[in-house]
């Protein structure tokens, strides 16, 4: 029997979140301090400690890490991914706690790791993300006084096919960028509870990460692009869609079909475009935007938008019923939007 390999996205973060492992440019670079180079020391030498195993793409930021695990369960099929995070916690608290034990030299900048690169750095005339005003910040005159300890919590995720995979390593290597973005313009990520607009049902709860700004335009319009065309026949509408974005128009759509993902894949290449991406399911709470949403709403540009409340927190098996219902809110926004100009120009004549 064969079991073949998993891919585990693993996060860890620093107790106390203290910002001791690295810091981050305005260019969006990484520079690992000595924590971090023990932690990334740590993570180099998994394939050496068990062969199934395969430290692939990771990211050490100031006060967390995300390290993406490739296991081979033909080689080791008793794995205990766990057990192995427990025991990489232990392996690295050692190693730092060592290093900073240990009389150092002043500070160099080590190499940024080539996971940390963006391709749309930030301006690099932006201020550099704040570390913690403590001198574990440096590493350096710590030892048993000061221990370094990860959070005895941890986010494991397992990855169930190549489209989540490549988001995974997406969310990696954006991540210092998004950092800046959320540093420079933290109330374009705020979750937005129970906003209130005349285009909205009062009757729903309504919440919003993003510019709420947008639900304001006069120019609001639907996007809906059934499944049941080919990319290749939505083409002449998508080309439609894209010219009124860049005449000012704010498309209103989930996003959801192959036509209408191509629809803001083009929308996010216009430097202009502005759009309002609503979800068929709950806002919730701690809600983390994708990289690439994360870069839109940084720009201004666009606003996630969920008409359902908390006890819709996941889709699952009714997500089909939930889109419909998505479609059907969006057109009514919409429509609202139409009616609201038809009687400002009546009231105008």
């Amino acid at each position: 029997m064969r079991f073949g390999r998993k891919f585990f996205f693993i996060t860890l973060c620093v107790e106390g979140r203290a910002k001791v492992l690295s810091r981050i440019n305005p260019d969006a670079t990484v520079i690992l301090l000595a924590a971090g180079e023990a932690v990334a020391a740590a993570w180099r030498a998994t394939h050496s400690l068990n062969p199934a195993l395969t430290a692939s793409n990771f990211i050490i930021m100031p006060d967390h890490i995300h390290l993406l695990l490739i296991v081979n369960y033909d080689i080791d099929p008793n794995f205990d991914v766990i057990g192995w995070i427990k025991d990489f916690q232990r392996r690295s608290e050692a190693a730092i706690n060592d290093t900073w034990a240990s009389p150092r030299t002043p500070e160099k900048a080590s190499p940024r790791a080539p996971e940390a690169a963006s391709p749309r750095a930030p301006e690099a005339a932006s201020p550099r993300v704040p570390e913690a005003a403590s001198p574990r910040a440096s590493g350096a005159g710590f030892g048993a006084a000061a221990p370094f300890h990860w959070e005895r919590r941890f986010w494991l995720v397992l990855s169930f096919s190549s489209r989540q995979l490549k988001a995974i390593r997406r969310y990696i290597k954006l991540n210092p960028a998004r950092a800046l973005w959320k540093a420079r313009h933290p109330n374009r990520f705020k979750r937005l509870a129970n906003i209130r607009h005349p285009i909205l049902d009062a009757s729903r709860q309504w919440d919003a990460v993003g510019n709420p700004l947008l639900l304001s335009s006069p120019f609001l319009f639907h996007v809906r692009l059934t499944r049941k065309m080919s990319l290749e026949e939505h083409r002449p509408a998508i080309d439609e869609i894209i010219e009124k974005a860049q005449h000012g128009m704010i498309p209103v759509s989930g996003f959801l079909s192959p036509g209408e993902k191509e629809v803001l894949r083009r929308l996010k290449e216009e430097p202009i475009a502005r759009f309002i991406k609503m979800r068929p399911c709950a806002l919730p709470p701690e809600y983390d935007p994708s990289a690439e949403d994360s870069r839109e709403l940084a720009a201004d540009r666009m606003l996630i938008l969920s008409g359902f409340p908390q006890s819709v927190a996941d889709a699952g098996a009714i997500f089909r019923q939930n889109c419909l219902a998505m479609n059907d809110m969006a057109a009514a926004i919409c429509e609202r939007t139409q009616a609201a100009n038809d009687d400002g120009a009546s009231a105008g004549g």
